[in-house]
């Protein structure tokens, strides 16, 4: 939706962004808070659609339902939360059958399996269309650990991920494992040093561009740094180094974990963090080259 997306969240922002009494967490971050008993509960959903999400005709069911479930388990590491359990809801084709209404699930299951979580739910239809699958994931917070916001970020900060980005649709859209042990790590090593964090699902440009949104602040990303994270099937595919950084910047679905911290690149090296670039009070992203900066468009890059 690009824009029109934006615009949208902005609306509902300003619709249901108002805490009420007890919320914790509202609209406009990975995952939304509710008040439980003495803690909190966080629940985040995402839908993913045949022909646009994923290929029927390439991707088994079994990918596809690990794929559905690790987006969910993605936005549990981006607030570095505890995934608890799913609640699956399918749209079958009326040309599927059992089988591959089974297939799928072990597909959710298993990826789930990994971190501790468990299927509690969920609802399953036909109709003449595409296969479209919703999940919905129910999270705690660690032990003494807050979840991360994407709203914190200071002027100051640097900018870091934990992998390489671009190219992911080549297979590792389908293939990614949600960061969900590295964010506890992460947040459990940097505690209060640790500003912001949210995944990568709609490409760096646009991620970044939302975290600083919602810090109200900027950023100026290092083209040095930008190429290094370019991953190798990028590279197998983009010789030009001005190819790799609109990839870098633009393709979505990495899934890794863009972090805002006050530490140096030594001590986030130790943690497998790559650094990128730092925050700034200026409300822009940039592109420094030996001096020479360039403005980022959140869908991607140009120069002026």
């Amino acid at each position: 939706m690009g824009q029109n997306e934006r615009d949208f969240a902005e609306w509902l922002v300003s619709r249901c962004g108002r805490l009420p009494s007890g919320m914790t967490i509202p609209i406009g971050d990975d995952m939304g808070g509710i008040p439980a008993g003495s803690g909190q509960i966080l629940v985040s959903s995402d839908m993913l659609l045949d022909g646009v999400h994923f290929d029927s005709k390439q991707h088994s069911f079994a990918m596809v339902g690990r794929k559905a479930a690790a987006c969910n388990l993605s936005d549990c590491a981006a607030m570095a939360v505890r995934p608890l359990g799913v609640v699956v809801s399918l749209a079958l084709p009326k040309t599927s059958g059992l089988d591959d209404a089974k297939a799928i699930m072990e597909g959710v299951i298993r990826v789930c399996e990994q971190f501790d979580c468990v299927l509690i739910g969920g609802d399953t239809t036909r109709w003449n269309h595409a296969l479209v699958i919703d999940v919905a994931i129910v999270a705690e917070p660690y032990p003494g650990i807050d979840p991360i916001r994407r709203s914190e970020a200071e002027a100051g900060d640097r900018i870091f991920v934990t992998g390489p980005l671009g190219g992911s649709i080549r297979s590792r859209h389908m293939t990614f494992t949600p960061r969900v042990n590295e964010a506890r790590k992460i947040a459990s090593e940097l505690g209060g040093r640790l500003h912001a964090m949210m995944d990568i699902s709609d490409g760096l440009g646009i991620d970044l561009d939302r975290m600083m949104n919602a810090s109200n602040t900027g950023a100026v990303l290092e083209r040095s740094a930008v190429l290094q994270v370019a991953s190798p099937d990028l590279r197998d595919v983009e010789s030009s180094d001005d190819g790799l950084i609109e990839h870098v910047l633009s393709d979505g679905e990495d899934y890794e974990l863009l972090i805002a911290a006050d530490v140096n690149d030594a001590v986030a090296g130790e943690l497998g963090l790559t650094p990128l670039g730092v925050v700034t009070e200026r409300k822009n992203l940039m592109l420094k080259s030996e001096g020479t900066e360039t403005q980022i468009e959140p869908g991607g890059w140009q120069h002026f």
